[in-house]
Protein backbone atom coordinates (compact mmCIF):
# COMPACT_ATOMS: atom_id res chain seq x y z
CA UNK A 1 0.00 0.00 0.00
CA UNK A 2 1.56 3.31 -0.80
CA UNK A 3 2.40 5.92 1.72
CA UNK A 4 0.43 9.58 3.13
CA UNK A 5 1.97 11.38 0.88
CA UNK A 6 1.15 9.88 -2.61
CA UNK A 7 -2.03 11.20 -4.45
CA UNK A 8 -5.28 10.51 -2.59
CA UNK A 9 -8.22 9.99 -4.60
CA UNK A 10 -10.77 12.66 -3.11
CA UNK A 11 -13.96 12.01 -5.21
CA UNK A 12 -14.73 8.72 -7.82
CA UNK A 13 -14.18 11.47 -10.56
CA UNK A 14 -10.50 11.31 -10.23
CA UNK A 15 -10.18 7.63 -10.23
CA UNK A 16 -8.61 6.40 -13.62
CA UNK A 17 -8.16 3.36 -15.14
CA UNK A 18 -4.36 3.17 -15.41
CA UNK A 19 -4.77 4.04 -11.23
CA UNK A 20 -6.81 1.53 -10.37
CA UNK A 21 -4.52 -1.07 -13.29
CA UNK A 22 -1.73 -0.20 -10.60
CA UNK A 23 -3.44 -0.94 -7.09
CA UNK A 24 -5.62 -3.63 -7.84
CA UNK A 25 -2.35 -5.00 -9.53
CA UNK A 26 -4.24 -8.10 -10.96
CA UNK A 27 -4.30 -6.70 -14.83
CA UNK A 28 -5.15 -4.26 -17.11
CA UNK A 29 -8.30 -2.02 -16.30
CA UNK A 30 -9.39 -0.56 -19.44
CA UNK A 31 -12.63 1.03 -18.28
CA UNK A 32 -14.94 0.83 -15.14
CA UNK A 33 -18.62 2.19 -14.02
CA UNK A 34 -19.16 3.52 -10.23
CA UNK A 35 -22.17 3.62 -8.31
CA UNK A 36 -23.01 5.14 -4.42
CA UNK A 37 -23.63 2.47 -1.80
CA UNK A 38 -24.33 2.77 1.75
CA UNK A 39 -25.29 5.57 3.57
CA UNK A 40 -22.25 6.53 5.69
CA UNK A 41 -22.47 9.74 7.69
CA UNK A 42 -19.15 10.88 8.04
CA UNK A 43 -18.09 9.03 4.60
CA UNK A 44 -18.95 7.90 1.15
CA UNK A 45 -18.49 4.58 -0.54
CA UNK A 46 -18.75 3.73 -4.10
CA UNK A 47 -19.03 -0.13 -5.74
CA UNK A 48 -15.88 0.47 -8.68
CA UNK A 49 -16.39 -2.66 -11.35
CA UNK A 50 -13.62 -2.85 -13.54
CA UNK A 51 -13.45 -3.91 -16.92
CA UNK A 52 -9.98 -5.97 -17.62
CA UNK A 53 -7.92 -6.85 -20.80
CA UNK A 54 -7.89 -10.02 -19.76
CA UNK A 55 -10.45 -11.64 -17.08
CA UNK A 56 -7.85 -11.47 -14.36
CA UNK A 57 -8.78 -9.17 -11.20
CA UNK A 58 -11.56 -8.93 -8.94
CA UNK A 59 -15.20 -8.17 -9.92
CA UNK A 60 -15.41 -5.21 -8.17
CA UNK A 61 -13.86 -2.97 -5.31
CA UNK A 62 -15.14 -0.35 -3.35
CA UNK A 63 -13.86 3.06 -3.13
CA UNK A 64 -14.56 5.02 0.41
CA UNK A 65 -13.54 8.51 0.50
CA UNK A 66 -14.41 11.63 2.96
CA UNK A 67 -17.48 12.84 3.24
CA UNK A 68 -18.81 16.10 1.18
CA UNK A 69 -20.72 17.41 3.79
CA UNK A 70 -18.53 20.08 5.49
CA UNK A 71 -19.46 19.73 8.89
CA UNK A 72 -19.56 16.14 8.80
CA UNK A 73 -15.71 16.10 7.11
CA UNK A 74 -14.73 18.41 9.57
CA UNK A 75 -16.20 15.99 12.57
CA UNK A 76 -13.92 13.38 10.82
CA UNK A 77 -11.11 15.56 10.50
CA UNK A 78 -11.22 16.95 13.94
CA UNK A 79 -11.67 13.98 15.82
CA UNK A 80 -9.11 11.94 13.74
CA UNK A 81 -11.27 9.35 12.35
CA UNK A 82 -10.18 8.99 8.66
CA UNK A 83 -6.31 8.86 9.79
CA UNK A 84 -7.31 6.00 12.34
CA UNK A 85 -8.98 3.78 9.52
CA UNK A 86 -6.20 4.69 7.25
CA UNK A 87 -3.62 3.76 9.58
CA UNK A 88 -5.87 0.69 10.50
CA UNK A 89 -5.58 -0.59 6.82
CA UNK A 90 -1.57 0.15 6.74
CA UNK A 91 -0.68 -0.77 9.90
CA UNK A 92 -2.54 -3.54 11.97
CA UNK A 93 -4.53 -5.24 8.80
CA UNK A 94 -1.80 -6.82 7.27
CA UNK A 95 -1.52 -8.25 10.74
CA UNK A 96 -4.97 -10.04 10.78
CA UNK A 97 -6.05 -13.07 9.54
CA UNK A 98 -9.70 -12.63 10.01
CA UNK A 99 -12.84 -11.27 8.54
CA UNK A 100 -11.22 -7.86 6.33
CA UNK A 101 -11.45 -7.19 3.12
CA UNK A 102 -8.06 -6.94 1.23
CA UNK A 103 -7.24 -3.40 0.88
CA UNK A 104 -5.39 -1.86 -2.09
CA UNK A 105 -4.82 1.41 -1.08
CA UNK A 106 -5.20 3.73 1.69
CA UNK A 107 -4.10 7.04 1.92
CA UNK A 108 -4.96 10.57 3.69
CA UNK A 109 -4.23 14.27 3.64
CA UNK A 110 -4.44 15.48 7.21
CA UNK A 111 -4.36 18.70 6.76
CA UNK A 112 -7.54 18.54 4.26
CA UNK A 113 -9.27 15.74 5.84
CA UNK A 114 -9.11 13.83 2.42
CA UNK A 115 -8.83 10.21 2.28
CA UNK A 116 -9.67 7.44 0.42
CA UNK A 117 -9.63 3.17 1.11
CA UNK A 118 -9.97 1.04 -1.81
CA UNK A 119 -10.99 -2.16 -0.27
CA UNK A 120 -12.04 -5.58 -1.53
CA UNK A 121 -15.77 -6.01 -2.06
CA UNK A 122 -17.92 -8.10 0.58
CA UNK A 123 -20.73 -8.81 -2.09
CA UNK A 124 -22.89 -10.72 -2.45
CA UNK A 125 -23.49 -10.01 2.07
CA UNK A 126 -26.56 -8.77 3.65
CA UNK A 127 -26.02 -6.15 6.31
CA UNK A 128 -26.78 -6.89 9.88
CA UNK A 129 -30.40 -5.90 10.73
CA UNK A 130 -29.96 -3.92 14.02
CA UNK A 131 -33.66 -3.72 14.62
CA UNK A 132 -34.49 -7.68 13.81
CA UNK A 133 -31.57 -8.50 15.69
CA UNK A 134 -28.71 -11.39 15.04
CA UNK A 135 -29.80 -14.78 14.77
CA UNK A 136 -28.19 -17.34 16.52
CA UNK A 137 -25.83 -18.39 13.57
CA UNK A 138 -24.72 -14.59 13.21
CA UNK A 139 -24.51 -14.79 16.19
CA UNK A 140 -21.93 -17.62 16.85
CA UNK A 141 -20.09 -16.03 13.59
CA UNK A 142 -19.98 -12.73 14.84
CA UNK A 143 -18.25 -13.88 18.24
CA UNK A 144 -15.96 -16.06 16.25
CA UNK A 145 -14.72 -13.76 13.55
CA UNK A 146 -14.61 -11.15 16.73
CA UNK A 147 -11.69 -13.84 18.65
CA UNK A 148 -9.97 -14.08 15.16
CA UNK A 149 -9.49 -10.39 14.90
CA UNK A 150 -9.07 -9.66 18.62
CA UNK A 151 -6.46 -12.84 19.38
CA UNK A 152 -3.02 -12.21 17.53
CA UNK A 153 -2.66 -8.54 19.41
CA UNK A 154 -4.11 -8.98 23.22
CA UNK A 155 -1.51 -7.24 25.18
CA UNK A 156 0.39 -6.07 22.29
CA UNK A 157 2.90 -3.98 23.90
CA UNK A 158 3.95 -2.02 20.15
CA UNK A 159 0.26 -1.08 19.89
CA UNK A 160 0.00 -0.07 23.80
CA UNK A 161 1.80 2.41 22.44
CA UNK A 162 1.02 3.87 19.69
CA UNK A 163 -0.37 7.11 20.09
CA UNK A 164 -2.40 7.46 17.35
CA UNK A 165 -4.86 4.52 18.71
CA UNK A 166 -5.76 6.65 22.76
CA UNK A 167 -8.40 8.55 22.27
CA UNK A 168 -8.21 11.73 24.16
CA UNK A 169 -10.63 13.17 27.08
CA UNK A 170 -12.02 10.33 28.08
CA UNK A 171 -15.59 10.37 30.40
CA UNK A 172 -14.80 11.03 33.93
CA UNK A 173 -17.07 10.76 37.05
CA UNK A 174 -17.59 15.37 36.90
CA UNK A 175 -18.64 14.39 33.14
CA UNK A 176 -20.77 11.25 33.73
CA UNK A 177 -23.14 12.36 36.33
CA UNK A 178 -23.97 15.54 34.57
CA UNK A 179 -24.73 13.41 31.57
CA UNK A 180 -26.24 11.07 34.00
CA UNK A 181 -28.81 13.88 35.54
CA UNK A 182 -29.99 15.02 32.69
CA UNK A 183 -30.77 11.59 31.68
CA UNK A 184 -32.82 11.28 34.34
CA UNK A 185 -34.76 14.24 34.25
CA UNK A 186 -35.44 13.50 30.72
CA UNK A 187 -36.35 9.40 31.12
CA UNK A 188 -36.59 9.23 34.70
CA UNK A 189 -40.06 7.75 34.55
CA UNK A 190 -39.22 5.11 32.20
CA UNK A 191 -36.25 3.34 34.12
CA UNK A 192 -37.38 1.12 36.27
CA UNK A 193 -35.73 1.12 40.48
CA UNK A 194 -33.80 -1.62 39.92
CA UNK A 195 -31.92 -0.03 36.69
CA UNK A 196 -31.88 3.12 38.29
CA UNK A 197 -30.02 1.97 41.33
CA UNK A 198 -27.59 -0.10 39.54
CA UNK A 199 -26.78 3.76 37.74
CA UNK A 200 -27.10 5.43 40.71
CA UNK A 201 -24.15 3.29 42.09
CA UNK A 202 -22.21 3.29 38.61
CA UNK A 203 -22.00 7.30 38.66
CA UNK A 204 -21.01 7.54 42.10
CA UNK A 205 -18.00 5.01 41.84
CA UNK A 206 -17.32 5.75 38.05
CA UNK A 207 -13.66 6.84 38.44
CA UNK A 208 -12.31 3.74 40.42
CA UNK A 209 -14.72 1.67 37.94
CA UNK A 210 -12.49 3.31 34.81
CA UNK A 211 -9.40 2.39 36.58
CA UNK A 212 -10.43 -1.04 37.55
CA UNK A 213 -11.29 -2.09 33.30
CA UNK A 214 -8.16 -0.72 32.65
CA UNK A 215 -6.19 -2.29 34.78
CA UNK A 216 -7.15 -5.59 32.96
CA UNK A 217 -5.85 -7.12 29.84
CA UNK A 218 -5.71 -4.43 26.83
CA UNK A 219 -6.52 -4.77 23.10
CA UNK A 220 -7.15 -4.02 20.30
CA UNK A 221 -10.94 -2.54 19.78
CA UNK A 222 -13.61 -1.95 17.06
CA UNK A 223 -15.06 0.50 18.83
CA UNK A 224 -18.98 0.10 17.02
CA UNK A 225 -18.83 -4.03 16.37
CA UNK A 226 -22.46 -3.74 15.67
CA UNK A 227 -24.53 -5.31 13.22
CA UNK A 228 -24.67 -2.36 10.45
CA UNK A 229 -20.98 -2.86 10.59
CA UNK A 230 -20.91 -6.48 9.92
CA UNK A 231 -21.54 -7.67 6.01
CA UNK A 232 -22.92 -11.69 5.99
CA UNK A 233 -21.74 -13.11 3.12
CA UNK A 234 -24.14 -14.82 0.91
CA UNK A 235 -23.72 -17.77 -1.13
CA UNK A 236 -20.17 -16.86 -3.76
CA UNK A 237 -19.25 -14.39 -1.12
CA UNK A 238 -15.13 -14.68 -0.39
CA UNK A 239 -15.77 -14.07 3.41
CA UNK A 240 -18.39 -15.45 5.83
CA UNK A 241 -18.06 -12.13 7.32
CA UNK A 242 -16.67 -8.68 6.37
CA UNK A 243 -16.19 -6.12 9.43
CA UNK A 244 -15.89 -2.79 8.41
CA UNK A 245 -16.16 0.95 9.20
CA UNK A 246 -12.53 1.12 11.13
CA UNK A 247 -12.73 4.71 12.18
CA UNK A 248 -13.37 4.27 15.94
CA UNK A 249 -10.44 2.16 16.50
CA UNK A 250 -8.79 2.44 19.63
CA UNK A 251 -7.08 0.29 22.28
CA UNK A 252 -8.28 -0.45 25.23
CA UNK A 253 -9.81 -2.85 27.61
CA UNK A 254 -10.36 -6.26 25.47
CA UNK A 255 -13.75 -7.21 26.06
CA UNK A 256 -15.48 -3.84 25.19
CA UNK A 257 -16.05 -5.35 21.48
CA UNK A 258 -17.75 -8.64 23.13
CA UNK A 259 -19.65 -6.70 25.58
CA UNK A 260 -20.87 -4.31 22.74
CA UNK A 261 -22.08 -7.05 20.75
CA UNK A 262 -23.69 -9.21 23.34
CA UNK A 263 -25.46 -6.17 24.37
CA UNK A 264 -26.91 -5.02 21.64
CA UNK A 265 -27.31 -7.67 18.47
CA UNK A 266 -29.77 -10.29 20.28
CA UNK A 267 -32.90 -10.26 21.81
CA UNK A 268 -32.93 -10.80 25.35
CA UNK A 269 -34.16 -14.35 25.53
CA UNK A 270 -31.72 -15.57 22.80
CA UNK A 271 -28.63 -13.54 24.43
CA UNK A 272 -29.77 -15.68 28.17
CA UNK A 273 -29.93 -19.28 26.27
CA UNK A 274 -26.90 -18.72 24.07
CA UNK A 275 -24.53 -16.44 26.46
CA UNK A 276 -22.07 -19.32 28.00
CA UNK A 277 -22.15 -20.87 24.16
CA UNK A 278 -21.27 -17.37 22.59
CA UNK A 279 -18.49 -16.87 25.37
CA UNK A 280 -16.80 -20.19 24.45
CA UNK A 281 -17.31 -19.74 20.81
CA UNK A 282 -15.09 -16.34 21.37
CA UNK A 283 -12.73 -17.91 23.66
CA UNK A 284 -11.86 -20.39 21.65
CA UNK A 285 -11.23 -18.27 18.13
CA UNK A 286 -8.69 -16.56 19.72
CA UNK A 287 -6.04 -18.86 18.97
CA UNK A 288 -4.58 -22.09 20.73
CA UNK A 289 -2.77 -20.83 23.64
CA UNK A 290 -4.75 -17.33 24.60
CA UNK A 291 -3.34 -15.21 27.31
CA UNK A 292 -6.69 -15.02 28.86
CA UNK A 293 -8.83 -17.72 30.15
CA UNK A 294 -12.53 -18.64 29.95
CA UNK A 295 -13.20 -16.98 33.26
CA UNK A 296 -11.29 -13.90 32.12
CA UNK A 297 -13.20 -13.32 29.20
CA UNK A 298 -16.91 -13.44 31.11
CA UNK A 299 -15.27 -11.30 33.55
CA UNK A 300 -13.90 -8.67 31.18
CA UNK A 301 -17.62 -8.59 29.64
CA UNK A 302 -19.55 -8.24 32.20
CA UNK A 303 -16.90 -5.20 33.50
CA UNK A 304 -16.83 -3.91 30.14
CA UNK A 305 -21.05 -4.30 29.84
CA UNK A 306 -21.52 -0.67 31.67
CA UNK A 307 -19.02 1.23 29.27
CA UNK A 308 -20.17 -0.55 26.19
CA UNK A 309 -23.89 -0.22 26.71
Amino acid sequence: MDSDNERVIERPDDLTASWLTAMIGAGTVTDFTVERIGTGQMSECYRVVPAYAAAAGPQSVVLKVAATDPMSRQTGQTLGLYQREVRFYRDIAPRLDGPLAPCYHAAVDVSSGAFDLLLGDAGPAVVGDEIVGATTEQARLAVRELGRLHGPLLGDAALADAPWLHRDAPLNQVMIASLYAAFVERYGDRITAECRGVCDRLVAAFDGYQEAVQGGIQGLVHGDYRLDNLLFGAAGAERALTVVDWQTVSWGPAMTDLAYFLGCALPTEDRRNHYDDLLRTYHQALGREPPISLTEVAEGVRRQSFSAS
